[in-house]
């Protein structure tokens, strides 16, 4: 992932990448547009725990103003999700919803983001749109991503707000 992420900067491309890991590391210290680690596989790479909305915020942070990422896609699991950009910073509690699978769920938070910006939708539009796309992967049993209408019917429920 290092090298692809240093080939998309020289070539003027922007990648989104969702890994752990090594290559995660390896990945950012190249810098990419968009990372979503989950809260586990942020808290290892940085080595601290990140127990709190605060701590996830200040580490979400750092990786943006260390210029290791534009954009930070956070997913929480039941704690919900939270976008970062040297813009601003958005957290959204999770939707009360009955959980069929988690499969596809991160994959779909990461499309539902990419769909919206690429829409050209403002940073907390795309990031309802991220919250209600992985929420509605939660709806499918075994390996099914989102479906539209599920996306449709669950993101007005979505509840994101501005951090400080």
């Amino acid at each position: 992932y290092a090298r692809l992420a240093s080939l998309a900067r020289d070539r003027g491309a922007r990648l989104v990448l969702d890994t752990a890991g090594a290559p995660l590391a390896q990945a950012l210290a190249t810098g990419v547009a968009i990372v979503k680690p989950n809260r586990r596989e942020l808290s290892e790479l940085l080595g601290e725990p990140l127990d709190t909305e605060q701590r996830c915020l200040d580490a979400a942070r750092r990786l943006v103003d260390n210029g290791q990422a534009d954009t930070v896609a956070l997913s929480m699991g039941a704690d919900g999700a939270m976008l970062v950009t040297s813009a601003g910073a958005w957290a959204a509690p999770a939707l009360p919803i009955t959980v069929a699978s988690s499969v596809g769920a991160g994959d779909s938070f990461t499309a539902g983001l990419v769909a919206g910006l690429a829409q050209g939708l403002a940073p907390e539009a795309a990031f309802a749109q991220a919250v209600a796309a992985g929420s509605a992967a939660l709806l499918r049993p075994g390996t099914g991503l989102a479906l539209a209408a599920d996306i449709a019917l669950l993101e007005p429920q979505v509840q994101a707000r501005r951090l400080a």
